[in-house]
């Protein structure tokens, strides 16, 4: 009698807990030694049983990334909706990020710290539409933030709007210097890091606000 093939439901759910897991994995024993063995053995079934899901290594490495990036855009949209003003809206996806990457350890260390593969690696090669696919969908983020420092130098005479890229990596440097400390725990010597961060956000951004976001001082 034929196996009765799992329902999509199920096989969404198996290949969400095989990406974690896989990307656990990478995190403790780093992408060049992961494997579909060692893998396996951490899921307790066979490696074998992985290929039903996905093709190989790299096809699982690059939805891990895509997975990540979903994520991500996901809340930055949430964040990016939840105001009308464009620095509200800027410091809202700046809190956004880091809370992705303090709750999201594995995914955020393969995105942004490893020396994992990148786009560029896969052109060439079977995963060259996968790789494209997912590096799409890591710059659906980048574009959205690059949106609000542009709204945001529309409002400021002066400020160029061309230099949004430039700014994005600026603002985006400093966030990934708070995540990947906060990640370390190395500050935990030097005094509770955690309790600085929204104001190191507002002392980041605090150039990009305008007039009106300023808050008003009362007479004295």
């Amino acid at each position: 009698m034929p196996k009765i093939p799992a329902p999509p439901e199920v096989v969404s759910s198996i290949r969400e807990n095989i990406i974690m897991e896989a990307a656990a994995l990478i995190n403790e024993v780093g992408y060049s030694d992961f494997s579909m063995r060692r893998l396996g053995s951490r899921l307790g079934i066979a490696a074998k049983t992985i290929y039903n899901y996905f093709t190989d290594k790299d096809e699982l490495y690059l939805m891990i990334v895509t997975r990540g990036f979903e994520i991500l855009f996901s809340r930055f949209h949430d964040a990016y909706a939840s105001a009308d003003a464009p620095f509200a809206r800027l410091r809202a996806m700046a809190r956004a990020y880091i809370d992705y990457g303090i709750e999201n350890p594995h995914l955020y260390t393969i995105m942004f710290s490893m020396g994992t593969p990148k786009y560029a690696d896969y052109v060439g090669t079977r995963h060259e539409k996968l790789a494209e696919s997912q590096n799409l969908t890591a710059l659906r983020s980048a574009e959205l933030a690059e949106r609000v420092l542009r709204e945001i130098a529309h409002e400021n005479p002066g400020t160029d709007p061309e230099d949004a890229n430039y700014r994005l990596m600026y603002v985006w440097s400093t966030l990934h210097g708070i995540v990947s400390l906060s990640l370390s725990r190395v500050t935990l010597e030097v005094g509770d890091f955690k309790r600085g961060i929204d104001r190191m956000i507002d002392d980041t951004l605090e150039c990009y606000r305008t007039k009106g976001d300023r808050p008003h001082r009362s007479a004295r």
